[in-house]
Order: structure tokens, then sequence, then C-alpha cells
């Protein structure tokens, strides 16, 4: 299955593709937390096996599905002391920095989990559960 739209718990993290044969489970990137582009995709990845793809943990991403195989990865999330101090760190955390969006925002960078308005884009959820 794939993972829906989050932000890290890190402050930079590093995902290595270790192995096996598969199609699918791409990476969607979108914007950063709290900027006025953080639910617009700006990127998707393409695992391959030995690759290391490395991104602030603040970097708004999800994963595609897997369609055929197996797919296995080392994850390492990683932090800084110092700069969870810093008010670089502590604004959009806290959402004392929030910037308006640019727009309507791109369905892949919606989450489900995450976005109280995703019904509006998106329909009603499974089981018709709510915010």
């Amino acid at each position: 299955l794939g993972l829906d739209m989050h932000v890290d718990e890190s402050d930079i993290t590093f995902n290595v593709c270790l192995g096996k044969e598969f199609t699918g489970a791409g990476l969607q990137f979108c914007g950063m937390l709290g900027s006025p582009d953080h639910r617009h995709q700006s990127l998707r990845y393409k695992h391959s096996v030995g690759q290391c793809v490395v991104h602030l943990g603040a970097q708004r991403h999800g994963a595609d599905d897997i369609v055929t195989g197996e797919r296995i990865n080392l994850i390492s999330w990683n932090r800084n002391k110092v700069w969870r101090r810093s008010s670089g760190y502590m604004g959009p955390m806290y959402q004392l920095d929030y910037k308006r969006e640019a727009g309507p925002p791109d369905l892949v960078c919606l989450s489900k989990t995450h976005d109280v308005d995703w019904e509006t884009y998106c329909g009603p959820r499974e089981g018709g559960r709510s915010f």
C-alpha cells in the first residue's frame, strides 16, 4: 500500500532503496510545511535500487502504491537540537508563520489523514468518517 501525504518529525530524512523488484511505489513531493505551495506537487521521484533520496522533514510527501513485487527501503530520520530551538523551525512547526495557500491544492498533495478539507476536493471518506 501507499503512504498518505505527510511531513516527517525530522529535520532531514534519508530514504535508501535496498532492493527487490517492484513497479510503482514512487514518491510524490509537494511544498514545504507552512509555505503557500505546501499542497502543490513539486516532484515525483522513482526509486532505484542502491539510490538514496534526501529531503527536509518539513517537505510534504507520500508514497504511491506498489503495483507489483516488493520494495525494501532503509529510512533514517535525523534531528538537530540547535535547529529545533531556532525561530526558523519554531514558526512553521507551531503554525506561527503559515502562509496563505497559493490556490487550490493539487489532488496528489492532499492527505486523507491530515487535511480537514480533504472531502471538499475528494468527496466523502470511506465509512462516512469525517474530521
